[in-house]
């Protein structure tokens, strides 16, 4: 058996197997899988497949398993073999997250650093052109009926505020990329310190998002208008160059603070402008990825937590 063929089964075995699969069908880097029953969906199992870089839940019953370029044609071709699927047929508007449905990435700490294995290696050092090392909003679509036209009460939603640490070019590259200024901690280290920092402030959910391309940060601050309280954003070289992330963040309005990991203030001169700043209330700087967790601090305290 191939090595692709292999990591078809593994996925498919992390996903409830062949008959739990319902359409098979590729977005850029991603496979894209629609299930029966979602709640057979092994998400840990899935992230630690082979090849793969991370997942990302797609609206109830869908997943998309991110890959690294030049593998995931071959995949989706081994799992179209083993389902007997088409992906011309394959329908997943019904499944597509609508404006406040749940997106949620897990990433594998794999694509980070070199592997033993060349072919793994192939996509994920190949960082650079990967949209999907992000995670953001995991909210549940509340469309349902009155509770009082179903003859119930109405069930409680979770309380609590909720934080968005927003990631621009090459911080998934951290402790690879000049650690002499940006250190030698990794990103799911700072991933880590996040998630930990805005549990001590207060935050119910802190999910972080990166992308090394400028439309996406753009999609993540808008699609944080009404779900999320604020928002703590490094935007990478973004900051000195982009007048359309300050537009978003100016129209959604939220709470937001700016990070750099280095002292910018310091370094070259192009890096003296900051454009996001004028919609943020407050700039840390310098302090490396703890940086964060000052923000996330102050960022709670600014709303009140």
């Amino acid at each position: 058996m191939n090595k692709t063929m292999q990591i078809a089964r593994d996925v498919l075995a992390a996903v409830g197997g062949a008959k739990n699969v319902t359409a098979n069908d590729i977005c850029m880097t991603r496979l894209r899988l629609l299930t029966e029953d979602p709640s057979l969906i092994d998400t840990e199992q899935l992230s630690g497949t082979s090849g793969v870089l991370g997942i990302v839940k797609r609206g109830t019953n869908g997943v998309e398993v991110v890959f690294g370029p030049g593998k995931v044609d071959g995949v989706h071709d081994a799992i179209a073999d083993l389902t007997g699927l088409d992906s011309d047929a394959a329908d997943f508007s019904s499944d597509a997250p609508a404006e406040a449905d749940a997106l949620r990435v897990t990433i594998s700490d794999k694509g980070l650093h070199p592997s033993d294995d060349a072919e793994d290696d192939k996509g994920a050092m190949d960082l650079d052109d990967m949209r999907e090392l992000m995670s953001i909003l995991d909210a549940e679509n509340q469309k349902d009926e009155p509770a009082e036209a179903k003859g119930g009460a109405a069930e409680e939603e979770p309380e609590g505020a909720r934080v968005i640490v927003i990631n621009g070019p090459n911080i998934n590259m951290l402790g690879i990329r000049e650690p002499k200024i940006y250190g030698s901690q990794s990103y799911q280290a700072l991933l880590q310190l996040c998630q930990e920092a805005a549990k001590d402030a207060g935050f119910a959910e802190c999910f972080c998002f990166q992308s090394n391309h400028e439309g996406d940060l753009v999609d993540a601050i808008q699609d944080a208008y009404g779900s999320y309280d604020g928002v703590v954003i490094n935007p990478g070289a973004y900051t000195h160059t982009s007048i359309a992330i300050l537009d978003a963040a100016k129209a959604v309005g939220l709470p937001m603070v700016e990070v750099h990991i280095s002292k910018v203030n310091e370094r070259e001169d192009f890096r003296q402008v900051s454009y996001i700043r004028a919609a943020c209330f407050e700039t840390v700087c310098g302090l490396g990825i703890g940086g964060y967790r000052k923000a996330i601090y102050d960022l709670a305290e600014k709303i009140g937590l």
